[in-house]
């Protein structure tokens, strides 16, 4: 007998799977068979790099799961990057905030709160803007947009910012609960009372090396499929700190996954290492090639899953 109570929360899966997979094929910048010709006729760089991208990927949902593990046990490794690249997708939906929403519910399926979910991810954005923003130094310098005092100064900040850690992020976390104490909602703001933005000084850091090693990997990623366009004389350094920077300044963007905002600086800080055209040609395909990263990681991982619930013995009824 048909059950809508059954069939409902199917059909919504469905529905949501179906709005991602439209705004993640509308934000693909080449049509399906452009992209089957360049996939054709592209050499062993384009998929090296392609691969080493998608470890970085892993490397971030590793590091996400760390994060939230930091004050003891909320997902296993497997359970963490399996929840982190199923919601990833969602943030081509407009809105920006989708892959964390669905994030949430699915890690929440698992028996996390809300209140370790959003610290984690507090701590998640803070340390990659910061990782983000030290590889894009390397940019801004070199395109002239500031000097080497200017560096000098932020490396300064970045010292008070070690030694004045603990009252800093003290004073956030207070603050940050009074304002969720005004928050209207009070049935939200309950299951955050537990909410702790504490983590110790040296724990902060060693991520913040994590994230500053994962962005390397994409450094290199990155320089890889520039080489694959026959641009050999941009060094690896250069290649992080221009992805980063575009991804950085792509979160002004208005529309879905940075769309537009980031092809736009990922251009304007190539075009002082190379042509525009071929500039132009790199930003279209780095954006196929980020998506493709991960459906290559969504598919790996979920193969996992599979094969390995496959093998896991059968209760017998």
């Amino acid at each position: 007998m048909f059950s809508w109570k059954k069939a409902l929360p199917v059909l919504i899966q469905l529905l949501i799977a179906g709005i991602v997979v439209y705004f993640v094929a509308a934000n693909l910048p080449l049509k399906f068979v452009e992209l089957l010709d360049y996939l054709k006729h592209t050499g062993y760089l384009f998929y090296s790099s392609l691969a080493l991208f998608t470890i970085f990927l892993s490397l971030q949902a590793g590091i996400w799961v760390l994060i939230l593990n930091d004050t003891g046990r909320q997902l296993t490794m497997r359970q963490g990057l399996t929840v982190f690249i199923n919601s990833q997708f969602a943030k081509y939906i407009p809105g920006g905030i989708w892959n964390y929403a669905g994030r949430v519910v699915l890690a929440s399926r698992h028996g996390v709160s809300l209140a370790s979910q959003t610290t984690a991810l507090l701590y998640e954005n803070v340390l990659l803007i910061l990782a983000a923003f030290l590889y894009s130094l390397v940019v801004i310098v070199d395109a002239g947009m500031a000097s080497w005092p200017v560096v000098v100064l932020i490396a300064g900040l970045l010292l008070v910012f070690f030694v004045f850690y603990t009252p800093l992020f003290a004073a956030f976390g207070k603050g940050l609960r009074t304002l969720l104490g005004k928050f209207p909602l009070k049935r939200f703001t309950s299951s955050l009372s537990a909410l702790e933005v504490a983590m110790p000084r040296n724990r902060f850091f060693l991520y913040l090396g994590c994230f500053l090693a994962s962005h390397f990997v994409m450094g290199v990623a990155f320089w890889l499929l520039l080489r694959s366009f026959g641009v050999f004389h941009v060094n690896v350094f250069f290649a992080a700190g221009t992805f980063a920077a575009a991804w950085l300044l792509g979160m002004l963007s208005p529309l879905p996954g940075g769309l537009g905002v980031r092809e736009g600086f990922l251009v304007y800080f190539l075009s002082y290492q190379m042509d525009t055209t071929t500039a132009l040609q790199i930003s279209v395909i780095a954006r196929v090639w980020n998506i493709m990263s991960e459906i290559l990681f969504f598919l790996v991982l979920n193969g996992m899953n599979l094969v390995f619930s496959s093998l896991r013995p059968r209760q017998k009824a």
